[in-house]
Order: structure tokens, then sequence, then C-alpha cells
């Protein structure tokens, strides 16, 4: 992923089955509430998108990922030893969530104004921003921006229900012209099936989509109107004890050096001013 900088995070114009762990270490006093429920149980059952290398479900079940593998590694510290993950769209996630489907959501939830006004984000675990990608050849247009893309009336697919949805429209693209998606590779597909002119991604998952398909694609990276924002796990803002504990852990990680090692795996950098960012300070960012 390309250099980011806290002033462009902070300062980016807001739209906005079961896996054993290792033994805990260190875990939380015991207290009431959803925290004291998942101690007593040793279980924990979380939301994720099935989108690499964000979150994804392994075909035996078990959770993978950036955000999975710090939130296991969390549980771990907690006591809780077993995760189900279950899988949504974007849009599903958070409205599950609330819903008492899942715990919280471990999937990595683009920190937007309109969500944190529902929901409390998890510090940032990564910082990724828009791409615009298309086929080589497939157009004689070359946007910039999305607000290019809109002014062209040009035909876009996206992930159905994910933040890319609402800031495409806030930036002048039709309802008419947005072809939503499962997926990150089902989006792709449709770009390759000739269903619309351009789609819109977040930048990580791609170069490795693009090898995968062996297409001709152009990259534009990064979109100046819809610049890299933080993203991370989401909890019901009742689950006050929870929320402190994840935190807890998160941040001790992030000193020890444990979360970059993770996030490295997976393809994510965070440059060293951007280890210090709240969930306070991304969300006042938007």
């Amino acid at each position: 992923m390309k250099h980011v900088t806290r002033r462009q995070v902070l300062g980016a114009a807001g739209g906005l089955a079961a896996t054993a762990i290792a033994g805990p270490s260190l875990a939380q006093g015991a207290g009431s509430g959803t925290l004291a429920r998942l101690q007593a149980d040793k279980k924990v059952r979380v939301g994720i998108a099935n989108q690499p290398p964000y979150s994804a479900l392994n075909p035996d079940g078990s959770i993978t990922g950036a955000g999975p593998d710090i939130t296991k590694a969390i549980m771990g510290r907690l006591g809780i030893t077993q995760i189900e993950g279950v899988t949504a769209t974007y849009g599903e996630l958070i409205p599950g969530m609330l819903a008492g489907r899942w715990d919280f959501v471990s999937a990595l939830l683009t920190i937007t104004d309109a969500r944190c006004k529902q929901i409390r984000f998890a510090d940032p675990l990564v910082f990724d921003g828009t791409a615009i990608v298309y086929l080589k050849g497939s157009t004689d247009l070359a946007p910039k921006s999305i607000a290019d893309l809109a002014k062209e009336n040009a035909v876009v697919g996206l992930q159905a229900g994910g933040a890319l949805f609402r800031r495409a429209q806030e930036l002048g693209v039709k309802l008419a012209n947005l072809r939503q998606f499962t997926d990150d590779p089902a989006t792709i597909d449709g770009l390759v099936a000739k269903r619309m002119q351009f789609a819109l991604m977040s930048y990580t998952p791609v170069p490795a989509l693009i090898k995968q398909r062996h297409l001709d694609a152009v990259v534009v990276y990064p979109v100046p109107d819809d610049p890299a924002r933080g993203a991370s796990c989401a909890f019901r803002p009742a689950d006050t004890e929870l929320y402190a504990a994840y935190q807890k852990e998160l941040r001790a990680m992030k000193a020890s050096g444990e979360y970059l090692k993770i996030i490295h795996q997976y393809g994510f950098e965070t440059p060293p001013e951007l280890m210090k960012v709240t969930a306070e300070e991304a969300c006042k960012g938007q």
C-alpha cells in the first residue's frame, strides 16, 4: 500500500464456524454484560465480510484476514478461546450487530461520520484509500476522481452496502449508474463482463486481483476526492466493558509490535505517525 500521512487521514473529507485460539494471557477481570458472558462461555460470535485481505471465512469455517487475526489475538488474551464467524455484506454488518446476530463486527469497516453516530469503532486497524479500476481499451475516458465519473455519467461498480456506495452518490454519481456486487472478486467479474465501465474499490486488494485474472487494467490511486481513511472493528455503544477491554489489548499490541506483524502479513502498512491515531480522532476527521 502507498504511504498515507496523518494529515491525509485526519483531514479526509467524510461522506462519510469456530476456530480455536491459543490459551489466554492476562485475562480481564469478570464484569457484567457482554464481556462477562463471553468470558463465561469462552466463545464469541463475530460478523465479518468475505473480503480478503481484510476479513474472510476459510473453507473449514475459521476466520482469517487482518481484522480477524487481530481479534483472535485479543480474544485469546481475554480468555475467549472460540470464535464463530458469520459472513455478511458490509451493509448488513452494523444492523446485524445491533440486532444481536453477532457480538461485534470483526470486519474492517471504513470509519465514516454516519457510522460513528451509530456504533463505537476501535482504534484504526488499517488505512486504505479508494482506487478507480478499468480495463485498458474499454473506454476513451481517463478519470482521475469520482467526480469525473459523475460528470461523464459513467456506469460504476462497487461493493453492496460499503462506504463507497454513499460516497459515490455524494460526489454526484447517479444511483441508476451504480452496480452493486457482493465482494471484490464479483466486482472484477462485473468489470470483465462489461456490466459497467469502471469499478470503485479499496486499493489494497486490487493488484492481487488483477494479477490473478491476468487483466490489462488501469488503476487510478490515490483518488483525491476519497483519500485514505481508517478502518476498524465495531461495537455496540452499550458494550462498554467489551469495548474498553478490546481497546486496551489493541493498544498493547501496537506498542509491542505484534499488531504490525499481523497486518504486514496481509500487505498493509501503517506509517509511524498513524500508529497512535485513536477512534475518536478518526471519527472527528470525517
